[in-house]
């Protein structure tokens, strides 16, 4: 019996699908690089493989590709990180799509028929290419990236940018360039949209017009419960000493879990829709709770997230990211498929 266990709703990842589809208008990239977000590549790609909204999916280097493939995922598989001359051997064997933002990358490709997507830099200083277009009849897609969708000035400047590109080129298979929080801008000039945290319902933005529904869940089970006096020091250093007498649990999940250190002495946990306040610091491998009055005992299962309480509002609590926080999940957290409420 696992002590921590992430489910994941099937069906729930299913609805989210179709109703990013329809708010777009597009078909779907499904990103499933750093395993989806810590959530599980394979788990997640056997989901979304047979829906007709899911075109391909995208990772970030040829092994992740490599192991999608010997799971069994058939459709186009994007390396989104480029393609380094010793990867070639293994993106032709495994029939991956590699994505080129340098000039090094074409180079790496120099005399392989393998066809690639071309990625252009137009403002978030990171990958693509610069005031370059590339001309070469392998060319079968091309992609930029939104650095700031909440900053909508300074994204339209960036769609107006990637749109004269794509102008250059006529007509292009796919052209890709709303990540989960740029579906917001439903950009004309796209073929796809390349979404990743959305799919598990969780609401990139504050104002997010797509109603998703939560699919995962994140719980631990209580390993302790016991009362303490009052002025009782409290985990390392004693960061708290309890106000009175106070019933506390220690829940088997902590930072070597992938539960921020930064949350200790604020942020709290759940017990049947009760907030249990986090007391002192967070351990490798428990957090103490406030128990207070709830009925809870050893073996009962706490919600870190739930449809309560989302990954990204845990990490607006943690001061970080809802990525951060899930691709710090660890492999002795239990990735389990839901399906009707059911374990598949």
């Amino acid at each position: 019996m696992k002590r921590a266990v992430l489910e994941i709703d099937e069906e729930r990842i299913g609805e989210n699908v179709r109703k990013i589809y329809e708010f777009s208008k597009k078909k779907i990239i499904a990103v499933v690089k750093a395993d989806a977000y810590g959530v599980g590549a394979s788990l997640i790609a056997k989901i979304l493989e047979p829906m007709k909204y899911v075109d391909s999916f995208a990772v970030a280097c040829a092994e992740e590709g490599v192991k999608l493939r010997s799971e069994g995922i058939k459709k186009e598989i994007l390396i989104l990180g480029g393609v380094l001359k010793e990867e070639v051997p293994l993106i032709k064997e495994y029939g991956l799509v590699p994505v080129v933002s340098d000039d090094a990358h074409l180079e790496a490709l120099k005399g392989h028929d393998i066809p690639f997507h071309v990625k252009y830099d137009t403002g978030m200083g990171r990958l693509g290419f610069l005031g370059k277009v590339i001309r070469d009849d392998r060319v079968a897609g091309v992609m930029s990236h939104l650095s700031s969708p909440a900053n909508r000035e300074f994204s339209l400047k960036q769609i107006r940018e990637f749109e004269k590109i794509v102008e250059l080129y006529g007509k292009l298979e796919k052209v890709h360039m709303e990540s989960s929080a740029g579906l917001v801008y439903r950009v004309p000039f796209t073929t796809h949209v390349r979404v990743g945290l959305a799919i598990y319902g969780e609401k990139p933005l504050r104002d997010y017009p797509i109603d998703l529904k939560p699919a995962l869940r994140l719980k631990a089970r209580l390993i302790s419960v016991k009362e303490v006096p009052e002025g009782f020091p409290i985990s390392y250093g004693g960061t708290y000493r309890t106000k009175k007498r106070t019933r506390i649990g220690v829940v088997a999940f902590g930072y070597a879990d992938g539960l921020m250190k930064s949350l200790s002495n604020k942020g709290y946990l759940l017990f049947k829709g009760k907030k249990l306040p986090i007391l002192g610091n967070i351990t490798m491998d428990m957090t103490i709770v406030e128990l207070g009055d709830c009925d809870a005992r050893v073996g009962d299962w706490v919600d870190i997230v739930n449809e309560e309480r989302s990954f990204s509002a845990l990490s607006r609590d943690a001061g970080t990211i809802p990525y951060e926080i899930m691709c710090n999940l660890s492999t002795r957290v239990e990735r389990r498929v839901l399906r009707g409420g059911k374990r598949v």
